[in-house]
Parts: structure tokens; C-alpha cells; sequence
């Protein structure tokens, strides 16, 4: 079967690279062995698209597996799935914990190397720089919020929805994977209306600019309560719902 690497993690290795030139690499890996089943990360299991990468402990040059992980935990980059290290695991996800860091109890403690998932999704293959001081903290900053607050952005028939949804439906995506400029912008707009009018989690970080699960159903709660007559699909924002939600 035909894999491919996330190009948000070659971005990642890269920076590494040309950060430490001369690392140790023993522990480095992309693809899986036969210790890693089917459904590990490792495998080409999205797409044909493996999704995580191992990047060896060398504190001697200065690549400091402790020092990294607290660093990326910090980012608070929307591509990190999770994160193992010295026998922890941080998961961004809603399920668990997220963003915390709590023993991990695998059979490989990961003290060699560290080991860093991506989302499935098309951020995975964002291939902007990480936001790492280590790294020299590359990524460019996010759009700062216009004085007033934007027309609805999309092209006719195009909607704010699902980040897996079809070519139409705009749920964060860089420019690179089809989405439009300032994307995640728009979207978390959406987002933190939501949150203020009641309709969303008041949570630090559920704002994050990705159109998922949590914010059709916060979307769809909302139309069912203001715009039970509206023409659009419940849990996408098209053009009638953008002039309601996001408004001056």
C-alpha cells in the first residue's frame, strides 16, 4: 500500500533538523514496525497518510525531549493530537483531559524519543511552521480581529460546516487544503458567538477555529431556538445565519 508522511509533521522534522543538524536520529520514525497494530497512528490508517512521528531524545545538543513537549503543550497548535514522552501522555482531545499532561501506562515509556499525533483531518497536512521557542517559534501569528465585524466571506453555495465536509463546506482549512484566507478566523467568530450567547461551552480552547462535531451541534442548538424557519441545513452557517449570529 502507498503511504505518505503528514506535511505538517515533515515541517516539524525539518525545523528540527535545521535547528540540532547534528542530533542523534537512532530513535526517529515515521512508519511502523511490526510491534504497531492497525489502528496505531503509525500506520497509514487515514487516507493512506501516517499520522505520527518519533524524534529522538539528545539533550547534549540541546534537543531536550522535556523541554520540547512543554513547549508544544504551551503551542496549543490545533494539529496536536497527542503527545507521549518519560512515560506521560497529553491528548488534546475532549475525552481526555486535554491539553493535560497524566501517566502513561503503554508498554514503551518513550524516554528514547518523543512521540507527537495529528489530527485526522485536513490540518494534518498544514505545513506552516511550529510555534516552538526551541525552534526558533517560526509560525506566523493569527489574523488579528478586523474593527468591525466581516460580511459573509464564502462564494455562493459555500458554507461554514464540517472541516471533513465536501469542497463547500468551510470548516478551518489553510489556504494550502482549500480553505479561504483568515479561515479559522471566520470560524471562530462563529465559535466564540456561540459561546456568548449560551449555545457553546465557555471553555478555555473550544474556540479553536475548526468547524467539528461539538460546533455543528452548538450551531444546530442555536437554529432550532432562532431561525427555526431558516432555509439552511441544520449545523452549517450559510450566508442567512451569518447575517443573524454574527452581528454588530
Amino acid at each position: 500500500m502507498a503511504w505518505r508522511v503528514a506535511r505538517s509533521l515533515l515541517t516539524l522534522r525539518d525545523q528540527i533538523n535545521a535547528k540540532f543538524p547534528n542530533r542523534n536520529k537512532a530513535s526517529d520514525g515515521f512508519i511502523g514496525d511490526a510491534n504497531h497494530d492497525a489502528t496505531s497512528d503509525h500506520t497509514p490508517w487515514y487516507g493512506g497518510i501516517v499520522t505520527a512521528g518519533d524524534f529522538t531524545h539528545h539533550p547534549a545538543v540541546g534537543f531536550d525531549i522535556d523541554r520540547f513537549t512543554d513547549e508544544l503543550q504551551a503551542s496549543r497548535d490545533n494539529r496536536i493530537k497527542y503527545v507521549i514522552a518519560n512515560s506521560l501522555i497529553m491528548d488534546t482531545r475532549p475525552q481526555f483531559n486535554p491539553w493535560q499532561w497524566v501517566r502513561y501506562t503503554g508498554s514503551n515509556p518513550h524516554t528514547s524519543h518523543v512521540h507527537i499525533s495529528v489530527v485526522a483531518s485536513g490540518l494534518c497536512d498544514d505545513p506552516r511552521p511550529w510555534n516552538i521557542p526551541m525552534l526558533g517559534g517560526a509560525s506566523t501569528p493569527p489574523p488579528s480581529r478586523p474593527p468591525t465585524l466581516p460580511r459573509f466571506p464564502l462564494p455562493p453555495n459555500h458554507y461554514f460546516g464540517l472541516i471533513t465536509g465536501p469542497n463547500e463546506s468551510h470548516g478551518g482549512a489553510p489556504v494550502s487544503m482549500g480553505g479561504i484566507p483568515d479561515e479559522q478566523y471566520y470560524v471562530r467568530l462563529i465559535q466564540e458567538r456561540l459561546q456568548r450567547l449560551g449555545f457553546a461551552p465557555n471553555v478555555p480552547g473550544w474556540a479553536d477555529g475548526i468547524f467539528e462535531q461539538p460546533t455543528k451541534d452548538a450551531v444546530a442548538a442555536w437554529q432550532r431556538a432562532h431561525r427555526p424557519n431558516s432555509t439552511s441545513r441544520w449545523g452549517e452557517v450559510w450566508g442567512d445565519d451569518w447575517a443573524d449570529l454574527i452581528r454588530p
